[in-house]
C-alpha cells in the first residue's frame, strides 16, 4: 500500500506540473489574454495609448517581460520575487529563503503557495486572501447541499433498487430524468419566483400577511453572527444544489444496488434467512458503494469549487462567482490560482478515492 501511494503521489505531481502548464498557456496565449489587454491599451483606441514605459510596467506586472518558456517557470518560482508591500506600504520579506548545503534558495512563485496578487477586481490584494474570504462563504453552501443530497439519494436510490419496477421505482426514474434535465439557471429563477416573488406579493399587497416566503439571495447583507438569518438565505440556493445532485445520486444508488443485489451472496443471505435490514446494509450496500466512492470522491472538490451559475443567480459571494468574475474582468492571477487549487484537490480526491476502496473492500490490495 505504502509502495502504491508514493507511486500515485509521484504521478499525481506530474499530473499537476502538465495542468499548470496548460492553464498558463491557455489564459496567457489564448485571444484576450493579458498580451493582448496589454497590446490594446498600448494601441489607444480612442483613448491616450501608453508609454513605453506603462507597457514594461505591466508587463512586469503580468510577469510577461521574459521569452514564453521562462515567463512559465517565473510564475511557478520566481528567485527575484523576495519583498512586498504590507497594509501599511511597509517592504517585507516574502516566499521562502533557506540554505540546503551549499545551495541557496530564496524567492516566491506556485511553488511555495504564493498565488500573486488581484489586478483588477481587488488590486494589489494578494489573491491567496481574496480566495480566502470566499471560501468559507463557500464550504457552507456546497457542505449544506452535499449532505442534504447523500440523505435523501441514498435513501431513494435503494429503496428503488429493492422494488424495482413498482409504482415508486417509475416515479423515482421521472423525477431523476427532470432533475438532471433541468437547467440549473432556470430552476434556481423559478424557485426565486415560486418561493420569493410570488409570495413575497401576495404578503404585501394582497392581504396575505400569514404568507410565508422566502429570501432570493444576497446573504452577503447579512450580520454573519445570526446565524439563523444566514441559514434562512441559504435555503433557495441549497434546494437547487440538492435537487439537481439527488436526481443524479439517486440514479447511480439504484444501478450500483441492482447490480449487487444479483451477486450470489446476497441471494445466500436471502435463503439463509437473514433479516431485510442485514442483508442490504451489511452485504449490499457496503459492496454497492465501491464504484459510488469515485463520485463522492471527485465531489470534493466541488466544495471549494462553489457553483458558479447557482451563485450568479442567487447573487451568492463564493468560489464560483469569484471565479467568474475575475474571467470576466481578465484578473488572470486570481483566474489561475483557483483553476491550481481546484486542480490540486482533484488530484488528492482521486488519491483518496483509492484509498476508501481498500477501507470499504478488504479485498482489494494495491502492490
Amino acid at each position: 500500500m505504502t509502495t502504491y501511494l508514493i507511486r500515485r503521489s509521484i504521478e499525481g505531481f506530474f499530473v499537476l506540473a502538465l495542468a499548470s502548464f496548460l492553464i498558463y498557456t491557455i489564459l496567457v496565449l489564448a485571444p484576450g489574454g493579458p498580451l493582448d489587454s496589454i497590446k490594446f491599451a498600448s494601441g489607444g483606441s480612442g483613448r491616450q495609448p501608453l508609454t513605453t514605459a506603462d507597457v514594461d510596467r505591466l508587463k512586469k506586472l503580468y510577469k510577461l517581460d521574459k521569452p514564453w518558456p521562462i515567463n512559465y517557470l517565473v510564475w511557478l518560482f520566481d528567485p527575484s520575487d523576495t519583498t512586498t508591500l504590507n497594509d501599511q506600504d511597509e517592504v517585507v520579506a516574502k516566499g521562502v529563503n533557506i540554505n540546503v548545503g551549499p545551495i541557496h534558495i530564496q524567492g516566491s512563485g506556485i511553488l511555495n503557495g504564493d498565488l500573486g496578487r488581484s489586478i483588477v477586481r481587488e488590486r494589489g490584494r494578494p489573491v491567496t486572501d481574496v480566495i480566502g474570504a470566499r471560501i468559507g462563504q463557500t464550504l457552507i453552501l456546497m457542505s449544506a447541499a452535499l449532505i442534504l443530497s447523500l440523505l435523501i439519494a441514498f435513501p431513494i436510490g435503494i429503496i428503488s433498487a429493492i422494488r424495482q419496477y413498482s409504482k415508486l421505482d417509475y416515479t423515482v426514474t421521472t423525477f431523476s430524468f427532470v432533475g438532471l434535465s433541468m437547467p440549473t439557471f432556470w430552476l434556481g429563477l423559478m424557485f426565486i419566483i415560486f418561493f420569493a416573488v410570488i409570495p413575497k406579493q401576495l404578503h404585501d399587497y394582497n392581504g396575505m400577511p400569514w404568507m410565508p416566503y422566502l429570501p432570493p439571495g444576497n446573504i452577503t447583507d447579512v450580520d454573519r453572527d445570526d446565524v439563523l438569518n444566514r441559514a434562512y438565505h441559504l435555503i433557495l440556493p441549497v434546494a437547487v444544489l440538492a435537487f439537481v445532485n439527488i436526481a443524479g445520486w439517486s440514479r447511480f444508488v439504484r444501478s450500483s444496488m441492482l447490480e449487487v443485489m444479483k451477486q450470489d451472496y446476497v441471494r445466500t443471505a436471502w435463503a439463509k434467512g437473514l433479516a431485510i435490514r442485514a442483508v442490504i446494509l451489511k452485504h449490499a450496500l457496503r459492496n454497492a458503494l465501491i464504484p459510488l466512492i469515485t463520485i463522492l470522491a471527485l465531489a470534493l472538490p466541488g466544495l471549494v469549487q462553489g457553483a458558479i451559475i447557482t451563485e450568479a443567480v442567487f447573487a451568492y459571494s463564493g468560489m464560483g462567482r469569484l471565479y467568474l468574475d475575475a474571467v470576466t474582468q481578465l484578473d488572470f492571477p486570481l483566474a489561475m490560482g483557483f483553476l491550481m487549487i481546484i486542480t490540486t484537490l482533484v488530484v488528492v480526491s482521486n488519491l483518496l478515492a483509492d484509498v476508501l476502496y481498500a477501507v470499504v473492500d478488504p479485498r482489494i490490495r494495491y502492490s
